[in-house]
């Protein structure tokens, strides 16, 4: 039986990384005695990484990726790629850290069923209707004064594709080890940052073998080189995370999508095979792209919808029509795309009577969860969510609509809402925001980034605002109100 009777003081549902900044930035505001309640489907804290791909690794240096300012137990050179068990270890030790400063109760392989406010006689509190996983046992409802619900990205485990021929093998990247002990070809399906960490892993496995990749449009990513140089150009290179973020946005006004993405893909990214037409916040260093390049045979740029068995042998069929034979045995392993895809209802980001905050991309603050999470649970605590006119981006929906416009709308959207945030929220806010991808740089350039922002401010507000306007006028994506819109109605979403 659980303790749930006694009202929690907070509830967190979701131990990934946007749940673990959500309890970074609640420890300070809740007093060391209050009650917290934390709510997970794995076992212990990490999220997705508990079940990503033994293989995978950050593509970003490590240190920016934490809860709050906690810093890495790792005696690692700061662009080093963390691996996701030192990832996994990292979000535990994050946790830890956190706990010391509040009274966690942790509710672990459990699943949320239902988020609503109740009114009681003193008053409106949330009510998280729970139940366990793993277990056969009815389940229970957790009473608590606020909830955040730190749905992320909500990134799903891919499973094989289901394909019709009975001479190929299809696998998921989590299943992919099974098959390292073979010389078959591989087909990897998808060009993103996962089809990229499965090229380089059957590279360093035991067998030169043959490796395509079906990468549709192809992917472009962000030059790692580039935006966190190593050496001389850390300290005077012209760029910067912010600066990118700058330059692009301003170009953008929410009508020149395929001029801008061709300016931005020529200036700051990186693209194994020579061509690239989506970008989904990826990035790669030139060794890494070169390295593809010499491991992968073919690149190419159609879908896959089937293998199908013929007389001649497996066969592959696009999505243009187009037909390829391929060796019996031949490993397809699904890489294909998997963020920005929640396809359930949207809801509202803050409850009507304040009670529950939902993090989810369906109505994001920030395209990073992490970095929605730190800055909307301060605005939270603080009650100043609606001292300021955030706007609030249903991602998922405009990836789906314009894959150009959305990624464009998301860097917009993210500069506009950290200008806006910068005059409701206390400088030691800021200070203990480690998530800074400008943290990489030295104090004089990260000030230089600020006096740019301080100076153009009302000038970037102003277009931002305008881009922002036209993408909702087009696309009807956007909302100003954390509470009520005409894009997030209904309850909140299950986990």
């Amino acid at each position: 039986m659980k303790d749930t009777e006694a009202l929690y003081d907070l509830c967190v549902i979701g131990a990934g990384i946007a749940g673990l900044n959500s309890l970074f930035v609640a420890r300070q505001y809740l007093p060391s005695s209050a009650r917290v309640a934390l709510i997970d489907r794995h076992d212990h804290a990490g999220g997705m990484w508990n079940t990503a791909y033994d293989y995978v690794r950050l593509h970003q240096p490590y240190p920016m990726f934490t809860a709050g300012n906690i810093s890495w137990g790792l005696s690692k050179p700061k662009d080093y790629l963390a691996s996701g068990s030192e990832v996994l270890a990292h979000l535990r030790h994050c946790l830890t850290e956190i706990e010391k400063g509040l009274l966690i109760e942790k509710f672990w392989a459990s699943e949320v069923t239902s988020v609503e406010e109740l009114e009681t006689a003193d008053g409106y509190i949330a009510s998280v209707a729970v139940r366990p996983l793993d277990r056969d046992e009815p389940g229970w409802a957790i009473h608590a004064e606020k909830v955040i619900f730190a749905k992320g990205l909500d990134v799903p485990t891919l499973p094989p594709l289901e394909l019709s021929s009975r001479a190929v093998v299809s696998c998921s990247p989590r299943s992919l080890s099974d098959h390292l002990e073979t010389p078959d070809p591989v087909y990897i399906v998808g060009g993103g940052k996962t089809a990229m960490d499965t090229v380089l892993a059957l590279g360093s496995g035991p067998f030169q073998r043959r490796i395509a990749m079906v990468v549709g449009e192809g992917t472009v990513f962000t030059n790692r080189d580039l935006l966190f140089p190593t050496g001389l150009q850390r300290y005077v290179g012209p760029h910067s995370n912010l600066n990118m973020a700058v330059d692009t946005a301003m170009q953008f006004d929410g009508t020149n999508e395929d001029d801008v993405f061709d300016l931005f893909r020529e200036r700051y990214t990186i693209s194994p095979g020579g061509a690239g037409k989506r970008f989904l916040f990826g990035q790669l260093s030139r060794d890494e792209s070169i390295a593809i390049e010499r491991l992968t045979d073919d690149f190419v740029f159609d879908y896959l919808e089937d293998v199908v068995d013929t007389e001649r042998g497996p066969q592959i069929v696009f999505r243009s029509g187009s037909h390829r034979l391929v060796e019996r045995g031949s490993v397809f392993v699904n890489c294909t795309g998997h963020l920005f895809k929640n396809a359930g209802s949207g809801a509202a980001l803050l409850s009507e009577h304040s009670k529950i905050l939902t993090l989810t991309s369906r109505a994001a603050f920030h395209f990073l969860p992490a970095i929605s999470a730190y800055f909307l649970t301060h605005l939270f605590f603080a009650d100043r969510l609606h001292e300021a006119p955030f706007s609030f981006l249903d991602g998922d929906a405009l990836v789906a609509r314009n894959p150009r416009a959305a990624f464009l709308t998301g860097i917009t959207h993210a500069l506009l809402n950290t200008l806006l945030v910068l005059d409701v929220l206390p400088l030691r806010v800021f200070e203990d925001f480690g998530l800074d991808f400008d943290r990489w740089y030295p104090g004089h350039k990260r000030l230089a980034g600020l006096l740019r922002l301080k100076v153009n401010r009302r000038r970037y507000i102003a277009h931002c605002r305008q881009t922002l306007n036209r993408i909702a006028e087009t696309y009807g994506v956007l909302c100003h109100s954390p509470v009520k819109s005409d894009l997030f109605a209904g309850t909140t979403p299950a986990s």
